[in-house]
């Protein structure tokens, strides 16, 4: 099998054997930080998914009947959205 590398040249870019066999290193392994700050992260991404949710049910509330019917919705269908208990 032949290395991309060796059958491309690009001008300015130089991929030597030793900058090829530094992204085969193994992984660091995880620090406790890592995996608290990950787990934040998260949580943060996770509680901006259900406030995006509500903020989209509820501007749902603002169309008009003609609007809904467009999309597929009644007024019933926003009412059980609207009475969802999470934000």
């Amino acid at each position: 099998m032949v290395n991309c590398n060796d059958t491309i040249q690009l001008p300015g870019i130089n991929v030597t054997e030793r900058t090829a066999s530094t992204f085969k290193q193994a992984k660091q392994p995880v620090t406790w930080r890592a995996a608290i700050t990950g787990v934040m992260i998260s949580a943060a991404e996770y509680l901006a998914c259900l406030q995006a949710h509500s903020r989209d049910r509820h501007a749902l509330q603002g169309l008009d009947d003609y609007m809904l019917k467009d999309v597929g919705l009644t007024r019933s269908d926003i009412e059980q959205e609207l009475s969802k208990p999470f934000l």
